[in-house]
């Protein structure tokens, strides 16, 4: 009788992916795999909760850029070896993202980030690369049958062919079917809904539960999480706009109350404290500039 714990393999999975040793994760996938463990298995209960863990870390700034690059990359040596069995036995994808940075914007850290944290969450991930015209979203879309274009700019001057790429999803006949995301540092949810955008998410990790929620798989434990998301980019928002306002003036205030009451309700919805008490410390320097 095999001595294999099927158990431990997948919490040395985890934390194999969450440590980013991609070497360990190789190793734990073909073990499991010759001891006859399926491969979704080996993914929904190994792979995925270390890259939540992951996930986790980075939202509460214990984890940057850099580690969550190392682990989404550990994450990949194991769906390297798991892709094709999954091909092989037909089994469904999370939804299929075509996932691209915005035509004019050659910059795409952040959108790698968001499609290896797609791919880890088991959404199947179409990478257009950087400087994608409207056009090649959409041909995309169409071939690969996505249910969700994401798209990415660093630059305020390239922002504005995410409204055009949106506006090529509707041309298209496709609103119905695709849903279109938008993220990058200039990035707000103010321009997304400016833009007629499904959504925006301000880090990877955002991207991941934005999706499930805008394709109805979103776990009950996020739902919550989700909720405090929703106000607290509002209220990051707000300050935003507050802080161009000349210190003193009536709609500096007014934004700044509006800030204050939005980070009020993500706090109350259990959104993450550690952001919370940021933005609000934000907040009350933005006041003493009115004194």
């Amino acid at each position: 009788m095999s001595s294999f714990d099927v158990e431990q393999a997948f919490k040395d999975l985890g934390n194999a992916i969450i440590r980013g040793d991609a070497p360990t994760v190789d190793s734990t996938v073909r073990t499991a795999l010759d001891e006859g463990v399926e491969a979704s298995s080996i993914i929904n209960d190994g792979m995925i909760p270390g890259m939540d863990v992951v996930g986790e870390l980075f939202r509460t700034n214990q984890y940057y850029v850099p580690e969550v690059l190392i682990s989404a990359r550990a994450m990949k040596a194991g769906m390297a070896i798991l892709r094709p069995i999954l091909a092989a036995s037909g089994i469904e994808p999370v939804g299929q993202v075509v996932i691209g940075t915005v035509r004019g914007d050659l910059h795409d850290i952040g959108k790698n980030l968001v499609a290896m944290m797609l791919e880890g969450a088991g959404f199947g991930v179409h990478d257009t690369g950087i400087d994608t015209h409207p056009d090649e979203y959409i041909q995309n879309a169409v071939a690969q049958n996505a249910n969700i274009i994401g798209m990415s700019a660093l630059l305020t001057t390239t922002m504005t062919n995410m409204r055009n790429t949106i506006e090529a999803v509707e041309a298209a006949g496709l609103a119905d079917q695709v849903h279109c995301i938008i993220g990058g540092a200039p990035v707000t949810q103010r321009y997304a809904d400016e833009i007629g955008a499904d959504g925006y998410a301000a880090d990877a990790a955002s991207a991941v539960i934005l999706a499930k929620r805008l394709l109805g798989v979103l776990a009950d434990e996020d739902e919550g999480e989700d909720m405090g998301r929703s106000f607290y980019l509002r209220a990051r928002d707000a300050l935003q706009v507050a802080v161009r306002e000349e210190p003193g003036t009536e709609t500096h205030a007014d934004g700044l109350m509006e800030a204050e009451g939005l980070t009020e309700q993500a706090r109350a919805a259990g959104y993450n404290p550690t952001h919370i008490e940021r933005l609000m410390a934000e907040i009350e320097r933005e006041k003493v500039r009115t004194v």
